[in-house]
């Protein structure tokens, strides 16, 4: 990531000093023109104010009135950070309500955005789900006093808590009230850390039902996306599938309430006593756990009473069963597939995003290769010039030495390539 890739200055963005290569070798120099140009720099807040409307981001800087004068000061070197940033949001899914807008914001966002931070937050969350090894009731091997357990825990709440305003900074605390993930996790945090201050102060354990909350800070994590988009996934999928079991729960209490009618009177039937024992036969049967033994007592009296089962197993494990498993198959299908269109609009969003940071006022339809060389220095800056050069080449479809706004949206592609 670019936040993570590159070195920050005092104010959080990395300097060019002179590495800017030449490419006059690779491409003709009248298509490829590195020459300093003399038009101005797109403004991105003012685009934006027109084309995407008032609740997206805006970037962080005006770009002055001539290039010259801005590429001494840095705004072009401003304009690829953010640029690459739009793309790292655009990758990782994130919304651009987050985007940082001032320069203040962006030092706490380039925190939050590193492998160290990242690594940090995966050991803090899994030391809090170890120690419950040690805690009351512990396991003997690894049982810990409780001033010990109780600072350990302690300590790493306040890692967590230390991560999290870092990013209630990046992302303001008015914020806090769209990101319900990150609401979640900050009510969580504040419940555990009094109840380890109380368990310190008292120096014994109590019955803490909070515990079973930690795997939340685990599962926030960035390691772990997979699992939390499988979890949304579930719970958006819910729906459907509650409408598929309250119509089995319904044949499921018709039948028990048949069975208890016809059976309870029967001394032997010790499944259709109550309407409630009623009730648990006919759902383990549901399973076909208890066939025939269920069906026994009442063949006994009358084999016409084995209708009563088996019109009860055709419906219910049959039909309603196999209908529930095409529903939740065709509920996550929409699901990812919905998930992929909007990842997919997602990105496009964020590379006009930074397309418009990345042009000129005079020519505000096409990037030129200065502009997207330097974009790679913050963006993938693991690429040579070489590979960039290539990336560019492959982008540039239309041959003309410019990229337009169509092409630039194929840089996660040609990033990938290798």
């Amino acid at each position: 990531m670019a936040a993570s890739k590159c070195s920050s200055s005092a104010d959080g963005y990395v300097r060019f000093n002179n590495d800017i290569v030449s490419v006059n070798d690779a491409f003709d120099s009248n298509v490829f023109d590195q020459s300093v140009p003399h038009d101005l720099s797109t403004d991105l807040g003012d685009d934006l104010d027109r084309n995407v409307g008032e609740g997206d981001s805006v970037e962080l800087t005006s770009p002055t009135d001539q290039y010259t004068h801005a590429h001494m000061n840095g705004r072009w070197d401003m304009n690829y950070h953010e640029a690459a940033i739009f793309l790292e949001e655009g990758e990782n899914n994130e919304k651009f309500d987050s985007h940082p807008r001032e320069l203040k914001t962006l030092p706490a966002y380039l925190l939050v955005h590193n492998e160290w931070y990242y690594g940090l937050d995966l050991i803090t969350s899994l030391i809090l789900l170890i120690l419950a090894l040690g805690e009351d009731p512990a396991v003997p091997a690894f049982k810990l006093p409780v001033f010990i357990h109780g600072t350990i825990e302690l300590v790493a709440l306040t890692v967590i808590g230390v991560e999290l305003a870092l990013k209630l900074k990046w992302i303001g605390w008015r914020t806090i009230l769209k990101h319900k993930r990150t609401m979640l996790k900050c009510i969580t945090l504040a419940i555990m850390f009094v109840e380890a201050m109380i368990v310190l102060v008292r120096q014994s354990s109590h019955f803490r039902v909070t515990r079973a909350l930690r795997p939340i800070f685990l599962v926030d994590t960035r390691h772990l996306g997979g699992v939390r988009r499988c979890i949304r996934q579930i719970l958006q999928s819910l729906p459907p599938i509650l409408d598929m079991l309250l119509l089995i729960f319904f044949f499921v209490s018709a039948y028990s309430l048949l069975g208890y009618y016809l059976f309870s009177q029967d001394e032997n039937n010790t499944f259709f006593i109550t309407l409630f024992n009623s009730f648990v036969s006919m759902f383990v049967l549901l399973t076909t756990a208890n066939f025939p033994d269920v069906m026994m007592p009442a063949y006994a009296k009358s084999k016409w009473y084995c209708l009563f089962f088996i019109s009860y197993l055709c419906i219910v494990l049959y039909i309603l069963m196999n209908l529930m498993l095409a529903v939740v198959y065709e509920t996550f299908t929409n699901i990812e597939r919905e998930k992929f269109r909007k990842l997919l609009l997602h990105k496009r969003q964020a590379c006009n995003h930074a397309f418009r940071l990345l042009v000129t006022r005079h020519q505000p339809q096409k990037m030129r290769f200065q502009q997207f060389e330097g974009l790679m220095h913050y963006y993938a800056p693991n690429k040579s010039i070489q590979d960039v050069v290539l990336m560019f080449k492959q982008m540039n479809t239309s041959g003309s030495g410019f990229l337009s706004q169509s092409e630039f949206c194929n840089v996660y592609d040609a990033v990938s390539l290798k």
